[in-house]
């Protein structure tokens, strides 16, 4: 968060009728926290103002405040990948799919941020405010898009790893939208259960 904030000390640049129409209102929404409207109303701005420096810092700004909302809103979901005290792994298959859209959502808002810090640099290169943020936003777009290439490996691997039957009722698995449970048959092998089947007892 740090490089992020201090990097809202950028003087912006604007006309004094972008700062009336556009700066002022967005700013007002922003000291209400409301980062969505904010954003809204700078990206309006820019449709009409399109080269204005401080509009495209602003879209850069409130893009990030919206991208970190929407990651802190993450942890209210239910969890998608759990262990469990014996070592078996828990993966809820609709939180999991649920936690992959908003990574998609998140990585949307940021990289609409980054081709905006992108235009302010080929205006102005050597800021180093400005670079600062666009290294800062590149490197949560980086681990976003890491944490989600990982999750969506994990449940494409699920049936080539462990099989689509349930190892309890030997009904088929539907790893999208079904909580299942992981449990190591051997070195080289896993085994796959409904949760409730895992959880019932033998």
């Amino acid at each position: 968060m740090g490089q992020a904030e201090t990097s809202f000390n950028v003087p912006l640049k604007c006309t004094p009728e972008e700062y009336k129409h556009f700066v002022e209102p967005a700013m007002g929404e922003a000291d209400k926290s409301n980062f969505p409207a904010a954003l809204d109303i700078v990206t309006n701005g820019l449709n009409a103002h399109p080269a204005s420096e401080g509009l495209l810092f602003l879209k850069a700004y409130f893009g990030y405040k919206v991208a970190d909302s929407m990651s802190n809103q993450l942890i209210a979901l239910p969890r998608a990948i759990e262990r469990l005290p014996d070592g078996s792994l828990v993966i809820d298959g609709s939180a999991a799919n649920q936690m992959l859209i908003q990574f998609s959502e998140i990585i949307k808002v940021l990289e609409d941020s980054d081709g905006a810090i992108d235009e302010l640099l080929q205006v102005n290169p050597n800021s180093q405010e400005v670079s600062g943020f666009k290294n800062y936003i590149k490197a949560k777009l980086e681990k976003l898009e890491r944490e989600s290439t990982n999750m969506r490996t994990s449940l494409g691997n699920s049936t080539s790893i462990a099989g689509g039957f349930c190892q309890g009722c030997r009904q088929t698995i539907s790893f999208d939208t079904q909580k299942v449970v992981f449990r190591r048959a051997s070195a080289t092998q896993m085994e796959v259960f409904h949760e409730a089947c895992y959880k019932k007892p033998n």
